[in-house]
């Protein structure tokens, strides 16, 4: 049995909250985030059709939610998946942001629920190997 194709592939692209460099993963030619690379970032992936950007999450990065409410008002098209960790935050208030940002944006808020956690933190708080960490969200995201 053969898989069909699908019609459409969404393609996203990344907006660097935490700097950029040439190489992905180094800070060689690196430069640090600010406001107007980031709208240059937006504006381009807007305009070569992208259909949305993650903005990432994590305690090297701007915050995601700030972020994406600077930058929708400069976009058409443009869909914006913030990266949110569960338990950061009260569930209400990320629920209320969420819609808040979605309406303002003429419904081009995405989520992406981050289980997973950077290199530091096992030290930081209760570690759970990977599959549990994942379940791990269920409750507060459902």
């Amino acid at each position: 049995m053969t898989q069909q194709a699908p019609d459409k592939i969404n393609v996203f692209w990344f907006l660097p909250t935490h700097g950029d460099g040439r190489y992905l993963g180094t800070t060689e030619g690196g430069r640090p985030v600010d406001l107007p690379y980031l709208q240059q970032v937006a504006l381009a992936a807007d305009s070569l059709g992208y259909y949305g950007v993650l903005i990432p999450t994590g305690k090297s990065c701007e915050d995601s939610w700030l972020v994406a409410s600077a930058l929708a008002p400069l976009t058409r098209r443009l869909r914006y998946l913030v990266a949110v960790r569960p338990g950061l935050q009260p569930p209400t208030l990320a629920a209320r942001m969420a819609a808040t940002l979605d309406r303002l944006s003429e419904g081009r808020l995405l989520i992406n629920v981050v289980t997973g956690g950077d290199p530091g933190g096992k030290q930081r708080r209760r570690y759970l190997p990977q599959p549990q960490r994942a379940l791990s969200g269920d409750p507060r995201i459902s």
